[in-house]
């Protein structure tokens, strides 16, 4: 699953590049490429969101 964040990680991190360097592009291309980076930021949220909840739990255990 570490493979599939880090690649979630570049392919968003190139679809901003992309948004930022090239100019020439139609609102299709944009709101595809937002698309995409939304979709990789969601692979990455689910994948995380297990680690902060149980260290949330943690946290709260820790208080008690």
């Amino acid at each position: 699953m570490t493979d599939k964040v880090l690649e979630a990680v570049r392919e968003a991190s190139i679809s901003v590049a992309c948004l930022l360097d090239d100019t020439d592009r139609t609102v299709s291309d944009y709101l595809n490429d937002i698309e995409h980076i939304q979709d990789q930021l969601t692979i990455i949220e689910n994948y995380l969101n297990p680690f902060v909840v149980a260290e949330l739990e943690e946290m709260k255990d820790d208080d008690t």
